[in-house]
């Protein structure tokens, strides 16, 4: 039982660890290969879980102290970096859409509290960008301008509630355009 555990353990911290180097962009360039790497041994992890807790009820004994506790600690750092980087402490979502096209995503979460995460999402990476928001109408106003690093998305954005839609490019004349550039609202 303790080889199942044992095992167990090691491919969660690889998982945790191919997460970590994901999330923090650290090897970009490797990117889909620490992705794969990820997506295996998370499922490796959880097939070894289940197989490990059919063992415990099979023998009825746990495994040592400290296998347990190093589980415990490795398990909820995963989860709750996890919960962080996804948005479940930011408080109550006040609206999620998303921008698509060939190449890419990019999903917006506003919160209540008047924080912002943007998600952009291309084939190699992903970059998370935040900061704070204020409504004025049915005007998103950006507190921090490059929103993205560039030009892309306004310092202001439109949001349509009648098509679910949100402009975030003008048009020259100063009214936002309509024909390409906005967000889906969910």
């Amino acid at each position: 039982m303790h080889k199942y555990f044992k095992l167990l353990l090691l491919l969660l911290a690889i998982s945790f660890t191919a997460y970590l180097i994901v999330i923090l962009d650290l090897l970009l360039l490797y990117e889909i290969f620490i992705d794969i790497i990820l997506i295996l041994t998370l499922w490796g992890a959880i097939g070894l879980l289940a197989v490990t807790i059919i063992e415990i009820f099979k023998h009825k004994q746990l495994p040592n102290t400290l296998l347990s506790i190093t589980f415990i600690i490795l398990t909820g750092s995963y989860i709750l970096t996890y919960a962080i980087r996804n948005g479940a402490f930011a408080g109550p979502k006040y609206l999620d859409a998303a921008f698509l096209d060939d190449r890419s995503r990019m999903d917006l979460t506003l919160y209540e509290n008047g924080k912002f995460v943007i998600y952009s999402n291309w084939l190699f990476g992903e970059d998370q960008y935040a900061g704070t928001y204020q409504l004025k109408g049915d005007t998103i106003v950006f507190d921090k301008y490059p929103v993205l690093g560039n030009d892309f998305i306004s310092k202001e954005i439109l949001i349509n509630c009648t098509e679910k839609k949100i402009y975030f490019r003008k048009n020259k004349d100063g009214i936002y355009d309509e024909s390409f550039y906005y967000f889906q609202i969910d």
